[in-house]
């Protein structure tokens, strides 16, 4: 039988975790991905079955027709992986996801879609106060300039199919799955530290971002996905507090009692120098609000890869 809830892009980072949280919770689900990592499903899930995206595809109609839950998390670019070849967005990440979307309302129109987005990318230069939904979206890297059109091609379906949908705008997660050596400066440098390398900071560190728990997160994409108001709703997602790269560098050596080696480059045309969210409307709408500092966060992670495994 064919699962209720299908996660799209459930191999990632946010992947793992949204998956080990539906474990805790005793939620079925099925993830749907290039290369399903069923080592991870066997080890850290149950009730998690996987499934590949050739596989999916060719019974799609069969898996949403019975789906009644769709979270999309795919992703196969980084906000500076097309720097340089910013077209390559579109084909990579934007239609593929923009057809799946078109094949549940011809399927499945009953389904309801949960997008996670990046609150962290899209909404442009600027800014100093932490930043609301409907503030305008001005992304400066490829990355986030396809997330915006992902979210556009949602509401387009939403207003011609009547597509029935909600869209995440995660700020800056952090978590123990997170392990792309180029993304993510709380991952980095735990990891730098682990294999005494250096990490390279832009313009010192200075940029400010809204760092949070990956099982916050998780926590909130599955309230999303029960909400009673959902179609074309868009919540920000992240810890509403404002840190700079450097003070969080110092904190993760605070907290590993060592000092990393830093090299210090220019500032990149793709980061953006405040990027902080107001999450108050997740809060009135769904009632999530982050819970997990960033320092427990920290520990935690540290805890798990350095070996003195511990649980929250």
């Amino acid at each position: 039988m064919a699962s209720k809830t299908l996660i799209f892009g459930g191999t990632g980072f946010i992947g793992r975790h949204l998956c080990c949280h539906y474990t805790s919770i005793g939620r079925q689900a099925t993830v749907i991905s290039r290369f399903p990592d069923v080592e991870f499903l066997e080890k850290h899930t149950s009730n998690i079955s996987s499934l590949s995206l050739d596989d999916f595809y060719g019974n799609k109609n069969e898996y949403l027709t019975q789906a009644e839950y769709l979270i999309y998390l795919a992703s196969s670019s980084i906000p500076a992986t097309y720097k340089n070849q910013p077209w390559m967005e579109l084909p990579d990440n934007v239609e593929p996801a923009f057809k799946l979307f078109s094949a549940v309302v011809e399927t499945n129109p009953s389904i309801r879609v949960v997008y996670l987005s990046s609150g962290g990318t899209i909404y442009g230069p600027g800014h100093s106060d932490p930043i609301s939904e409907d503030a305008r979206l001005e992304p400066i890297s490829p990355y986030g300039y396809g997330k915006v059109v992902i979210e556009e091609s949602l509401r387009f379906l939403g207003r011609t199919k009547n597509l029935n949908f909600a869209i995440l705008r995660a700020a800056n997660p952090v978590g123990i799955w997170q392990s792309n050596p180029r993304q993510g400066i709380v991952a980095v440098t735990l990891s730098a530290i682990l294999k005494r390398r250096p990490i390279t900071l832009f313009n010192h560190g200075r940029q400010v971002r809204d760092f949070f728990d990956a099982d916050d997160l998780v926590s909130a994409i599955a309230l999303a996905a029960e909400a009673t108001d959902l179609k074309g709703k868009t919540w920000n997602i992240g810890s509403g507090k404002g840190y700079k790269i450097c003070d969080v560098v110092a904190l993760i050596e605070s907290i590993t009692k060592t000092t990393v080696e830093k090299e210090i480059v220019a500032a990149r045309d793709v980061d953006l120098d405040y990027s902080v969210l107001d999450c108050s409307a997740a809060f009135s709408d769904l009632g999530w609000r982050s819970e997990i500092g960033l320092g427990e966060s920290i520990r935690h992670i540290w805890n798990r890869i350095s070996g003195s495994h511990t649980t929250r």
